[in-house]
Parts: structure tokens; C-alpha cells; sequence
């Protein structure tokens, strides 16, 4: 459904509907992509729009197996 990039500083989302509806009302409690897209956005993602890594996502401070990095991030 989701899942990191092997370089462990990204992600993807690879079933957008079951993403909507199997992962979104528990962990984000909407069921609008939009409104997660704009959340990334507002959190300081950035999303790759085009070519073979579209709609890869990313932030300096989201790391795969670093979680405790993720606290310095700011909205």
C-alpha cells in the first residue's frame, strides 16, 4: 500500500485507495487524499510530479528507522 524507498529518505504510496481506505482513518482520521497531500505539504514534504519517482515523498527530518528525528520537524 505504502512503503520507503530502499534510500530509507522517502516514500511512496502505491495503492492510493486502499491507502484512502485501509491506513487513513487510523492514523491521519480523514479519508481525503487531498487533504493529506496538503498536510505533507504544510509538514514541508516535498513530491515529485513527473517521471519514473512521481508522487515519491520526502522530508530532511523523515527518515526511515530514525523516528525520533521526525520531533524537530515543524509545521
Amino acid at each position: 500500500i505504502v512503503s520507503w524507498l530502499p534510500n530509507g529518505k522517502s516514500f511512496k504510496v502505491h495503492d492510493k485507495e486502499r491507502f484512502v481506505k485501509e491506513i487513513m482513518p487510523s492514523f491521519f482520521g480523514t479519508q481525503s487524499f487531498k487533504t493529506f497531500q496538503r498536510n505533507l505539504n504544510l509538514w514541508g514534504f516535498t513530491r515529485v510530479s513527473k517521471g519514473p519517482q512521481k508522487d515519491v515523498c520526502s522530508h530532511p527530518l523523515f527518515l526511515k528507522g530514525f523516528p525520533a528525528v521526525c520531533q524537530s520537524m515543524k509545521r
